[in-house]
């Protein structure tokens, strides 16, 4: 569920990540994740997934900016935050993808199905 609130960025941001066989969840004395919910193939991918990342709903937002080629001054402007706290969570994608720079981090989660371009 999406809060009342969101805007057209980030209901985009929420359909690529269903598609893409994700959900947000939040259990009990942790922060949200991000979780592949595919019965069957959840299962057949089991090594795939357990080595997904778990990237916040903010960090999805932001990897979706990341694929359109966004810089971090109009990932801010877009998300109505800082451009300190952009790239802090930029930082943090790339450490959760093990990915050297930004583009690194674009190809690893395009094949990890996290997004679409």
């Amino acid at each position: 569920m999406l809060p009342a609130s969101a805007d057209d960025l980030l209901v985009a941001a929420a359909v690529r990540l269903v598609a893409a066989g994700y959900r947000v969840t939040r259990e009990a004395g942790s922060a949200e994740a991000l979780d592949d919910f595919h019965g069957d193939a959840a299962e057949e991918a089991s090594d795939e997934a357990s080595a997904r990342p778990v990237l916040s709903p903010r960090e999805a937002e932001v990897l979706t900016l990341l694929a359109e080629g966004a810089p971090n001054k109009v990932i801010a402007r877009r998300l109505n935050i800082s451009v300190h706290t952009a790239k802090f969570h930029v930082a943090a994608i790339l450490v959760k993808l093990g990915a050297a720079n930004r583009t690194d981090a674009i190809a690893t989660a395009m094949r990890q199905g996290l997004v679409l371009v």
